[in-house]
């Protein structure tokens, strides 16, 4: 293998499967693992001690016949795996799943569309994140850890999209959606006193990104006069984000995991370590309110369903 600074050294083990490249290996690896091992245990396959063992001895002796199954099942599998293909399991995986899904992953009109699903779904009251994010946050921090591993070593960030981008950038100002700013316009520019209670009761909440008192409050759900911006607003602002980014003008998020409840600005420094992240949030913050504002007046103008 290769140091860091080029030389070619023998008698080592590499590293970097413990980092972004070992990642989905280790994830199918460990429930593949677990399955044969849970399998082989209830079909009995164990040593039994005679009652008078103590129980943590009879527990290694029952866990023995399991594990040697199962480590058994990885080397045939490496084995064959090293005899067709010339590469071991590791590499196979990293080749044939994990390069073109991160490859998908990083880009962005799959982005787009991951975040217009998350939109859609919460519009319809279900939970876009923990629905879209099984499924691709296994990708994105994988580009995440592809990035800090890269920052460490003063290289070229090689993603743009990553899970801090993601988590920043979008649910980084006021929580899915970006409500931040529509919160504030409810509380101080709208008329109807019902929008300016809901919207300074959402206001704490919607500065640490937690936004359900606007989404079920406003409410956002099943509300047809506001579906244009609730899905366009987040996808004209990734999209500009993306193309800033790809310009130079400001950096990738360096691959620092930022908590997703940490403040505008405060997120955009810490993810790339630079106070261009944090004017990044604001000029989104500002779109997005000049998405907004003319839907919100039209809502602020409709007749209360209770007096029409």
């Amino acid at each position: 293998m290769k140091t860091v600074g080029g030389e070619d050294v023998t008698g080592v083990l590499s590293l970097d499967r413990l980092g972004a490249k070992g990642m989905f290996i280790g994830m199918i690896a460990a429930f593949l693992a677990g399955e044969i091992y849970c399998r082989i245990t209830k079909r009995g396959w164990q040593i039994k001690m005679p009652d008078g063992v103590p129980p943590a001895v009879t527990k290694s002796f029952a866990a023995l016949i399991p594990a040697v199954v199962t480590l058994t099942v990885f080397l045939v599998i490496n084995a064959v795996m090293t005899g067709i293909f010339n590469a071991n399991l590791h590499d196979v995986v990293y080749e044939v799943i994990q390069k073109p899904l991160t490859g998908l992953g990083s880009s962005l009109p799959a982005t787009l569309i991951a975040l217009f699903f998350v939109q859609f779904l919460w519009f319809f009251g279900l939970h876009g994140q923990i629905i879209v994010n099984s499924v691709m946050d296994p990708i994105w921090n994988t580009l995440m850890l592809d990035n800090l591993e890269a920052y460490q070593h003063g290289k070229e960030l090689p993603h743009i999209i990553t899970k801090p981008f993601m988590e920043t950038f979008t649910v980084g100002i006021g929580g899915s959606g970006m409500t931040l700013a529509v919160v504030l316009l409810m509380a101080f520019v709208l008329k109807k006193k019902q929008y300016r209670d809901v919207g300074r009761l959402a206001l704490a909440p919607g500065i640490f990104n937690v936004n359900e008192p606007a989404i079920f409050g406003l409410p956002i759900v099943l509300n047809a006069t506001i579906l244009i911006p609730w899905v366009v607003a987040p996808l004209i602002v990734t999209t500009f984000n993306y193309l800033v980014m790809a310009a130079g003008l400001v950096p990738a998020p360096t691959g620092v995991s930022v908590p997703w409840t940490v403040p505008i600005i405060a997120s955009g420094v810490l993810a790339t370590n630079s106070w261009l992240g944090g004017m990044l949030q604001v000029i989104d913050f500002v779109i997005v309110a000049f998405i907004w504002y003319p839907f919100l007046k039209v809502l602020d103008k409709q007749p209360d369903l209770d007096i029409a």
